[in-house]
């Protein structure tokens, strides 16, 4: 016969183990969004002013224009409230910050299916 105090344990533990698979599989379909989440806030911690390492091929293969160069100059003047300088940083900073915070809700709105 089972005691009682083993029923409570095991079914504690049941619950404990479902919170955690609840809480992984919560994290895992929001992962997409706490990744933009990040980078949006290490973009808005960066300094706009300071020359920092690049990962774009264009400008290590050393050609002029690159579509994409200034975009997070642009989006950390953008969190500064300096509008006039994230437009002159890129243009489409402004335009990618709203799309990426339309993204962020989009997700945290999605339903998480709990199997």
């Amino acid at each position: 016969m089972v005691s009682r105090a083993t029923f409570a344990f095991d079914n504690n533990a049941i619950l404990m183990e479902s919170g955690i698979k609840h809480s992984w599989q919560f994290f895992r379909a929001r992962l997409e969004a706490f990744v933009w989440i990040a980078a949006l806030l290490l973009l808005g911690f960066m300094s706009p002013t300071d020359a920092h390492a690049s990962l774009c091929p264009i400008h290590a293969s050393g050609l002029g224009f690159c579509p994409g160069c200034g975009l997070g100059h642009s989006i950390s003047w953008l969190f500064r409230g300096e509008f006039v300088h994230s437009f002159n940083a890129h243009p489409l900073g402004i335009a990618a910050v709203v799309i990426l915070v339309w993204r962020i809700i989009a997700i945290f709105k999605k339903p998480v299916f709990y199997y």
